[in-house]
């Protein structure tokens, strides 16, 4: 049984204990997407219903902010190392109430990016398998065989959080691997563009942003987005966001970073559900960058 398989049915057998036993009202995991490289957020309410949970290697979306749709009510979660990241900052801006939070903290080696294993075959994935630290994928009648190491998101690569810091219970194999120090840099890509001069930063942001279509993707994954009404949205209707007028679209997008400055925990999920594959988590890190260097 590979870890990934033993990890889901102590995640299937906790999360349908904790639901039996009434400690939990609801248990939130993953369920598998549309194809096979694919999960979603699922709440679980019934032990019958954990037993649909999933954990694999594309289990890529932060639960945290599922957890905000459920605020007042008795909640397990399942976390890697960078969703718990994100429940212990709105702990600690009293989003939630941790008495009322099972954590169930999973050791997470970094996970796959969907889409470069789609990438990386000819036609759609039939299934995703494991066999050791290779990643299998089936399309029809073939089976290629790729490195889980060279398909890592790039988060993935720079992540500090392969052991969750909060959790009540832990499952997964604490390996050398999971608790090595990051190899790559979180901060390159800022640097890069620290050594254009500033028209070059210029033109570089201005291509960025100009396919942005304030579709509010980037607004509604975060989890650290939590207000009720956001003054940065503009209505359907609003002829700014039908036009995308450039300044319209620069001010929310910097002012939206501002107001995440020392909350964001570099979740990355603002760039990955992006349909213009615009790189959000830049802006965010050169603010960090910045708060460091004060």
């Amino acid at each position: 049984m590979t870890v990934t398989a033993l990890i889901e049915d102590q995640l299937r057998a906790r999360a349908s204990a904790l639901l039996s036993d009434g400690t939990v009202e609801v248990f939130l995991g993953y369920r598998q997407g549309s194809n096979p490289l694919r999960v979603a957020p699922f709440a679980a309410r019934t032990p019958a219903e954990a037993e649909r949970l999933v954990w694999n290697a594309v289990c890529v979306p932060n639960l945290a902010g599922a957890l905000l749709k459920h605020a007042g009510r008795r909640v397990g979660v399942a976390l890697k190392g960078c969703d718990a990241r994100s429940v212990a900052q709105l702990l600690s801006q009293r989003q939630l109430d941790r008495e009322r939070l099972h954590i169930i903290g999973v050791v997470c080696e970094g996970m796959a990016d969907p889409e470069q294993l789609a990438a990386a075959v000819s036609g759609p994935v039939d299934e995703l398998a494991e066999d050791g630290n290779e990643l299998l994928l089936s399309v029809g009648e073939e089976i290629s065989r790729h490195p889980q190491d060279g398909m890592l998101l790039a988060k993935c690569e720079t992540c500090t959080s392969h052991i969750p810091e909060l959790y009540d219970e832990l499952i997964g194999e604490v390996t050398p691997a999971a608790a090595a120090a990051p190899v790559g840099d979180r901060l390159a890509g800022v640097r890069a563009l620290e050594a254009l001069d500033a028209p070059g930063r210029l033109a570089f942001w201005s291509e960025q942003l100009s396919k942005c279509t304030l579709c509010y993707a980037c607004q509604t994954v975060c989890p650290l987005c939590f207000c009720k009404e956001c003054s940065l949205t503009l209505p359907r209707d609003d002829p700014r966001r039908q036009t995308r007028e450039p300044a319209s679209v620069f001010s929310f997008h910097m002012m939206r970073a501002y107001h995440l400055a020392g909350r964001c925990t570099g979740c990355d999920e603002c760039e990955r559900v992006c349909p213009e594959d615009i790189p959000l988590s830049l802006i965010c890190r050169k603010i960090e960058q910045d708060g460091r260097a004060q």
